[in-house]
């Protein structure tokens, strides 16, 4: 019986934003009910905010800022858009949409060996880093 041959696995390095964001996500995806959760209940509050006169003023100020667009980007790209703002959402659209993709694609348990492997992997290198 021969020995798999070793797998190189090229990477751009990344630093310490794009950890901190690959770590979000993660979390993100390991726990999608405390993740919807928490964010309806931040855009409760924010919508509570934003009835007051302070909220209002705010509002305002950062309706055109660039940086807030950009903000956008980033969350919308880490969340990978799964969180929903219904308050009646308890797990996430995006969570089920995928469970029902993969349980009908072909080639489903290759698929699910190479998702583990990825996950295995870069668990570790999380650890290591």
């Amino acid at each position: 019986m021969s020995e798999a041959p070793p797998r190189v696995v090229l990477r751009e390095p990344e630093d310490e934003v794009g950890r901190l964001l690959r770590a979000l996500q993660r979390l993100l995806l390991k726990y999608p009910v405390a993740s919807q959760a928490m964010f309806t209940a931040l855009v409760a509050e924010g919508r509570l905010f934003a009835a007051t006169e302070a909220g209002q003023g705010w509002r305002q100020r950062l309706a055109a800022s660039p940086l807030i667009r950009r903000g956008r980007v980033v969350w919308d790209e880490t969340s990978l858009r799964m969180l929903e703002e219904d308050p009646a959402t308890v797990i996430p659209s995006a969570v089920v949409d995928a469970f029902v993709h993969a349980a009908v694609m072909d080639g489903l348990e290759p698929f699910l060996s190479r998702l583990f492997e990825e996950g295995v992997d870069g668990a570790d290198a999380a650890r290591a880093g």
